[in-house]
């Protein structure tokens, strides 16, 4: 089945729809630069995130 050309359709978004999304304080976006600021290898940085460490054969990556 070919693609349609046409754009799609969007509904706006309600004003409420928005207030649930997460949002992040101030103080905690503050805080998490400040984390990163001081990190100095991409394993450092997946931890201040949150994520996995990276691993490879070779050892650990410097690049996510």
């Amino acid at each position: 089945m070919a693609r349609s050309t046409s754009l799609r359709k969007t509904e706006p978004v309600a004003p409420g729809a928005e207030a649930g999304k997460r949002t992040r304080s101030a103080a905690a976006t503050e805080t998490l630069v400040k984390r990163l600021v001081r990190t100095r290898s991409a394993n450092e940085i997946t931890n201040v995130i949150g994520l996995k460490p990276i691993k490879g054969r070779s050892g650990p990556k410097i690049a996510y």
